[in-house]
């Protein structure tokens, strides 16, 4: 019987040597693959090993509890693959454009927890509206692509590429190595965002509608910009009200 916890797992998996090799015949639909520890100079895993490396996806390397704790069925036989959700661009293939110098001139849109399937739906509209190009959002704690954020994107969200991460902290601090610039949109700043002049590759980070950019995240952040508002008026600004705005503003003020 599958367990409680692999129940609640929401990202679709394959499992066992056949299984896995028949989804690695489309490499763009394979996130990761575990693979048994003291099974990786085995001849019977060879060629599902050598499959991913030709093809750039990673592979984690796990102990027999760690893999089994992984597995839904119980006949992993050593290997599980992890597959990209419906929807979702795959995160290997994002790091594999980065790489081959892919993503010249292009802008991300990464949302640190939001959670309201509307803001999601309005923001990835005018994201696709504003020259966005992919949108990075957390596996956990994040709305992601729903019925709701469809309807509420009128579509646009079939015309992104969306990336689901891990972790944002940890994707921001590893997207720098790409020449991005982590541009944090946070009330009270000192800089105005109609005062900053973008450069060519911009990370703007969004927070989450009631607690705004988490700690971790603000560590990796190069540089905050806010919205000027009339707070005598108004305290804040709806997240997808504010992130359109900063999209707006990032097409417009572009330096490339």
């Amino acid at each position: 019987m599958p367990s409680k916890t692999a129940k609640m797992r929401k990202d679709p998996t394959s499992e066992g040597r056949r299984s896995v090799m028949e989804s690695l015949k489309d490499p763009s639909r394979v996130e990761r693959v575990s693979v048994r520890l003291d099974l990786r100079n085995s001849d019977s895993l060879q060629n599902i090993i050598l499959r991913c490396e030709d093809n750039d996806i990673p592979l984690d390397y796990i102990d027999e509890n760690s893999i089994n704790k992984l597995s839904y069925t119980g006949k992993h036989q050593g290997v599980i693959a992890h597959l990209v959700s419906a929807g979702y661009f795959p995160e290997a293939k994002f790091w594999s454009l980065a790489e081959k110098e892919r993503l010249l001139g292009m802008n991300l849109l990464v949302l640190d927890g939001i959670q309201d399937p509307q803001n999601f739906g309005a923001m990835a509209r005018s994201a696709l509206a504003l020259g966005i190009h992919y949108i990075i959002i957390p596996k956990k704690r994040s709305v992601g692509i729903t019925s709701g954020a469809i309807r509420a994107s009128a579509g646009a969200i079939h015309g992104l590429s969306i990336v689901r991460v891990a972790n944002i902290s940890n994707f921001l601090a590893r997207i720098k190595k790409y020449s991005f610039w982590i541009v944090g949109l946070k009330s009270g700043s000192y800089k105005s965002i109609r005062e900053h002049k973008f450069s060519e590759r911009v990370a703007l980070v969004i927070g989450s509608e009631h607690k705004g950019l988490s700690g971790t995240v603000e560590k990796e952040v190069d540089i905050f910009v806010s919205i000027p508002i009339n707070i005598e008026k108004i305290d804040s600004l709806n997240a997808s009200v504010a992130a359109s705005i900063a999209m707006f503003e990032l097409d417009r003020n572009s330096s490339y």
